[in-house]
């Protein structure tokens, strides 16, 4: 009997994970009651209490979801110091998580009007982008492969470009004069960024 409620309790943990996750993102933090919670995850409203204590704590758990997911070190690991291949895989990478988190991120931003603390979670990833590109374009810059006057600035250019596509256009790719792929998005930030980054005896 002790090795199969553990096993329970996971899976009514993550249920109720998920249906918050689901709920938030769809109605919002004020809109989102624990009971539609415990009904969607399948459980009753005092398990959910039992797990996380109250609301509150329970949009937090999901905000530290959020936050996170995005294991820089291997995508740092990647990199082979080519610079088009490079800004490939980082903007490649970027725009798949951003386009995949795009709901609960455009939650966050919301939400964050009303909870300014959010306001970490949602910059978690965006500056760990944006730190891993620092470091990038000043080594690139100190090989004289790069002309970069300010690596933190160019870094948060080439990451707003990225992010901006993600969560503002890419939801309205349908609507748009083209619908373009997003491997094509990714290949012209890449293509924009070369021609200004390249010294001028390259």
């Amino acid at each position: 009997m002790s090795n199969i409620a553990p096993t329970k309790k996971k899976k009514a943990r993550q249920r109720i994970l998920e249906a918050a996750a689901e709920s938030f993102q769809t109605l919002g933090y004020a809109r989102t009651t624990t009971q539609a919670i415990a009904d969607k995850a399948g459980v009753a409203e005092v398990t959910l209490f039992r797990h996380f204590g109250d609301k509150q704590t329970l949009f937090k758990k999901i905000i530290q979801q959020i936050g996170g997911g995005v294991n820089f070190e291997l995508l740092e690991e990647k990199l082979s110091g080519d610079l088009e291949a490079d800004l490939t895989t980082i903007s490649q990478h970027a725009l798949h998580f951003f386009i995949t988190q795009q709901d609960a991120i455009r939650m966050l931003m919301f939400e964050s009007v009303h909870f300014p603390e959010m306001k970490v979670a949602l910059a978690q990833n965006p500056n760990g982008m944006i730190e891993l590109l620092v470091r990038y374009f000043a080594k690139q810059h100190d090989a004289s492969k790069v002309q970069v006057s300010d690596p933190q600035l160019t870094a948060q250019a080439f990451m707003s470009m990225v992010f901006g596509y993600a969560i503002g256009m890419n939801p309205i790719s349908d609507l748009l004069p083209a619908e373009i792929p997003v491997e094509n998005m990714s290949a012209e930030f890449v293509h924009i960024f070369l021609a200004t980054l390249k010294p001028n005896n390259q």
